[in-house]
């Protein structure tokens, strides 16, 4: 893969991160945007100020990011999206390695994630562990679950 450098977003490229949102999902409905579920999670302001919002960026464009939600006893895997055009490139598992070094970084112990159900191979192949499905706001995702130390670093 070319260079691909991490770095923590900008406020900035919230507009351009929520479209990447957009375009990753599209992935897996065909293709078009415009067919993506409206219960879609948007990226907010917050997030980038205080989720650890982390973009991955090839030639100073955002190819991907993730954010991260700190909860008592499990870190959250809130956003985690590749764009579109470097979906199975080794974007999301490069991001991946990154976000377990931060979680070992803020003392995690464990990851959580509800995953939609086009999602859960790759966090399985990460070392993650499917729980149960749940609803969130009309869609239907699989809580997850990974041990520090037991997931893909």
């Amino acid at each position: 893969m070319e260079r691909v450098s991490i770095r923590p977003a900008r406020l900035e490229e919230l507009p351009f991160l929520d479209g990447l949102l957009l375009r990753s999902k599209s992935h897996w409905v065909g293709g078009r945007v415009a067919d993506v579920p409206a219960v879609t999670p948007e990226l907010t302001a917050e997030d980038i100020a205080s989720r650890h919002a982390t973009v991955a960026e090839k030639d100073g464009v955002p190819i991907g990011f993730y954010t991260l939600n700190e909860h008592e006893d499990y870190l959250g895997i809130g956003l985690f999206f590749v764009d579109r055009p470097f979906i199975g490139t080794g974007v999301g598992r490069l991001l991946w390695s990154h976000l377990v070094q931060r979680a070992v970084t803020l003392g995690a112990r464990l990851l959580g994630v509800g995953a939609e159900p086009r999602a859960e191979g790759f966090y399985q192949r990460m070392g993650m562990v499917s729980r149960h499905e749940f609803d969130h706001n009309g869609e239907r995702l699989i809580w997850m679950t990974g041990e520090i130390g037991k997931v893909v670093t």
